[in-house]
């Protein structure tokens, strides 16, 4: 991953954690409402979630790879919001509140996981791929254990849309490990 990352991250948590006030009132359908017409069907956002959406919106990546790199950068900066913009709908739907109920700070600060690669990249289909990465689980004094990670990519297949998200992540258990809302691991 290049330089500027880091800069990106600090640029997204600013995102993420500016606060707004007040809420959006939005019509649940996307037709346009006549001036007449009164709906009873109100959907209140709140500010964190019209950023959350916000953030969303402007990470979608249109290279699979893209997708697990960026992935990478929210485990190395323990950012979930990061990670979580990366997953798939069905994914992102099971681990909200899992990420919700860590204020979106994922993992831990010692040990923790780093010197991530790419050890297999595998096409599956036009639109799904499957990456292994490996990474050290170190503390800042030792190294622990070695990790894999089987990431698997997938095209958004919806109309007009050209991005991928993840949409499985397996991981071998270890003691030393935190692992992220949206990992399966294996014992």
């Amino acid at each position: 991953m290049d330089k500027s990352k880091p800069l990106l991250l600090v640029l997204f948590s600013i995102l993420i954690c500016g606060l707004y006030n007040g809420t959006v009132n939005a019509q649940l359908n996307d037709s346009s409402p006549s001036f007449d017409e009164k709906s009873t069907k109100v959907r209140q956002y709140t500010p964190s979630e019209l950023q959350l959406e916000s953030f969303k919106g402007g990470l979608l990546v249109g290279e699979p790879k893209q997708a697990v790199e960026f992935w990478i950068l929210g485990v190395n900066n323990r950012s979930g919001a990061i990670q979580y913009t990366m997953l798939s709908p069905s994914l992102q739907e099971k681990t909200r509140s899992k990420f919700e109920e860590t204020r979106w700070i994922t993992g831990q600060s010692s040990p923790s996981v780093n010197n991530f690669r790419f050890t297999n990249e595998e096409k599956l289909s036009e639109s799904k791929m499957r990456y292994t990465v490996k990474y050290d689980v170190e503390t800042s004094t030792q190294y622990l254990v070695s990790g894999q990670k089987i990431i698997f990519v997938e095209k958004n297949l919806e109309p007009f849309r050209e991005n991928w998200f993840i949409s499985s992540i397996t991981t071998k258990y270890n003691e030393w490990e935190a692992f992220t809302p949206a990992e399966t691991v294996l014992k």
